[in-house]
């Protein structure tokens, strides 16, 4: 199996529950909890099939990936409302990405549906339960694969142009360079936010960006004391517009370059 890119943009609580007794029998996936309507991504290439005609999942969808593993993405979002309402239906838009259908081919990362608590979920914490089968075969444990999998910080067709503002902490700061725990990123076109884990990235930092919030010194960044008071500081970086890649989206080293960044020193 290839390095799976994570199932859900944003937050997400998951546990190894694979096995678990359930009331039809083990556990066959991961429920990953989430908020209501957070994007459900593709965990890799391939090819998606709607499946809407089982009381027990809801609204869900099959994922044939390029290297033969299948994948199931259960109890998608059936709410019109922030609310548990139960009044949409399983339609694009509602439970899968807008404008998709169903054999429609996507990539890595793509945005194919939206966590809810459609099927036997109704009532319980919106999550999504996943499964991977391996050569479309047996379910095994996706644990292993979700916790080495690639998180996006954002979702967008890839190609397009985008810009993103990432909020989170300073981890480091030298050179060209700022290194940022994100904790929330926006993006556009769409302006839609994501919060995150504090995911550690680094951003290149040229002479062109604007450095908001701290006071001249030799060298810029490169000055060492800069990166002891910096550290533990809230720190917003505007992007530069760029191409969208998978690069990109995990925050890959030299992907991501600041056009303006605003600093807000720890108290």
């Amino acid at each position: 199996m290839p390095r799976l890119v994570f199932p859900i943009l944003g937050e997400a609580a998951w546990t190894d529950d694979f096995g678990d007794a359930r009331g039809q029998g083990s556990h066959e996936g991961n429920d990953l909890l989430a908020p209501r309507r957070a994007l459900a991504l593709a965990a890799e290439a391939g090819r998606i099939k709607f499946w809407t005609t089982s009381e027990r999942a809801g609204c869900m969808l099959y994922l044939e990936g390029a290297s033969g593993t299948q994948y199931l993405y259960v109890h998608l979002n059936n709410d019109l409302t922030d609310e548990n309402d139960n009044r949409g239906n399983c339609v694009p838009g509602v439970s899968y990405a807008e404008g998709l259908a169903s054999g429609d081919k996507v990539a890595a990362g793509e945005p194919i549906g939206f966590v809810g608590d459609s099927g036997d979920a109704d009532g319980i914490s919106p999550h999504l339960h996943f499964e991977v089968h391996p050569d479309r075969g047996g379910a095994t444990n996706p644990f292993p694969h979700l916790k080495r999998a690639s998180r996006l910080l954002f979702a967008a067709t890839q190609g397009s142009t985008f810009t993103a503002a990432l909020t989170g902490k300073v981890v480091t700061a030298a050179g060209e360079e700022i290194q940022v725990a994100v904790e929330q990123v926006r993006w556009w076109p769409g302006g839609r936010k994501a919060k995150q884990a504090g995911q550690k990235l680094s951003v290149a930092v040229p002479e062109t960006a604007s450095v908001e919030g701290l006071a001249t010194a030799p060298g810029g960044l490169a000055y060492p004391t800069i990166d002891l008071l910096l550290r533990g500081s809230t720190v917003t970086v505007w992007t530069a517009p760029a191409k969208v890649t998978l690069a990109a989206q995990i925050g890959g080293r030299g992907a991501l370059s600041a056009a303006r960044v605003v600093l807000k020193r720890a108290s």
